[in-house]
């Protein structure tokens, strides 16, 4: 067990898969290195473009970082020259603006047209943060969103900065994995909603981390600090103060607050009471209650097969009865840390007919799941091989 020599505090507080992107307003919408990058190309103009255009508007508000963007029509030299041109990118950045980018953010050119290349719209953008990066999104399955507020989160990627005061949003089917400015690793799991706080780096390895999490589950992985070191998780109704390297912490719909330790200790206080809770426990704060005594966490479920193999379809996965376990969560991946394309099934029984999985090598492990929805350890990693 590795205890970690400063302060971690989680204060309890009280769709699947993305649409198709050929079906989004722009065919699908990337920022990368300062270019937008859309699913199809974008017409100089018409209905589609201005629902691009639009979308675009939307997705530059998500990202603070933004500082210009540049809107280029790029014409065949018969209709761009004498001012043609640039009358169709200053269209396109009206555009923009009337969706409520400012217009000292935007500007129009009329470049010539590359031999052979249709004639379209071509965006830029300069990103200059006005404060540094909380986060990096390190990995993703599903439908992951941002933005400022609820109402302006948009579809991140992998690779993506995310910055202080803006929301995170897995869909239903969806896990997350953000990198932490200070070295510190956060799963967010499926249905969730969290808010980035600030993370301060200081001297002598000291930092202080902020995190608010206001629906669903999480878990973190944390990297050493230095002495007077602070990395709290919010939510609503009770605290509890980490000594400790990694746990979990979900916020239930009906108040009920859920902190399982995996290493370390914590101690949990709501409503006045205090407990202190070892790795291997967990225990929960119901609304407007103190916090229930610890109790152990489930082991890990033994894994029966497959432990390695092909198979020309994804192949049944099976493991030993826990004493105790009420149900199994039965996780299947790309990648052994868990990190890239995760799938995540419940299941009564000990074994899984894994839904049809793609070519390739995929890893599956198991967790054990108690009557009041504790999740246990989980089981060791084992691979299968999908080769149609």
């Amino acid at each position: 067990m590795r205890t970690a020599p400063w302060l971690m505090a989680v204060l309890l507080a009280g769709t699947p898969a993305l649409a198709s992107e050929a079906q989004a307003p722009c065919g699908g919408l990337r920022f990368e290195s300062g270019r937008m990058v859309f699913g199809r190309t974008l017409a100089p103009q018409g209905a589609d473009t201005d629902a691009c255009l639009q979308h675009v508007a939307d997705a530059i508000r998500t990202r603070p970082a933004i500082r210009s963007v540049t809107v280029a029509a790029k014409l065949p030299d018969a209709d761009r020259l004498d001012g043609k041109g640039l009358a169709v990118a200053r269209r396109a950045a009206d555009v923009l603006v009337a969706a409520g980018v400012p217009r000292t953010r935007v500007s129009a050119v009329a470049p010539p047209a590359v031999d052979g290349e249709p004639a379209q719209l071509q965006l830029a953008y300069v990103e200059r943060p006005a404060q540094p990066a909380v986060a990096r999104l390190r990995a993703a399955s599903g439908a992951v969103e941002a933005g400022v507020t609820e109402a302006q989160l948009h579809p991140r990627m992998v690779g993506d900065s995310l910055y202080p005061g803006e929301l995170l949003r897995t869909g239903p089917d969806a896990q997350v994995e953000l990198a932490l400015a200070d070295g510190s690793v956060v799963r967010v799991m499926a249905d969730s909603l969290l808010k980035l706080g600030a993370v301060e780096l200081m001297a002598n390895l000291q930092r202080k981390v902020r995190l608010d999490l206001l629906r669903g589950s999480l878990e973190t992985d944390v990297a050493p600090g230095g002495a007077g070191s602070v990395f709290e998780v919010h939510t609503r109704g009770a605290v509890a103060g980490v000594r400790g390297t990694r746990f979990r912490v979900s916020a239930q719909d009906d108040g009920t607050r859920r902190l399982e330790t995996l290493e370390g200790k914590v101690a949990l206080s709501a409503e006045q009471a205090e407990v202190e809770v070892a790795g291997g426990q967990g225990s929960r704060a119901k609304a407007g209650m103190p916090p229930e005594p610890p109790r152990p966490l489930l082991a890990a479920p033994t894994l029966v097969a497959p432990r390695s193999g092909v198979f020309t379809s994804a192949p049944q996965v099976s493991w030993r009865r826990l004493d105790g376990a009420a149900s199994y969560r039965v996780q299947v991946a790309r990648t052994a840390d868990f990190a890239a394309a995760v799938q995540t099934y419940g299941t009564s029984g000990t074994a899984l007919a894994v839904p049809g999985q793609p070519r390739g090598k995929w890893f599956w492990r198991v967790m054990a799941v108690d009557p009041d929805g504790f999740v246990g350890f989980p089981s060791k990693v084992h691979a299968f091989d999908v080769q149609p």
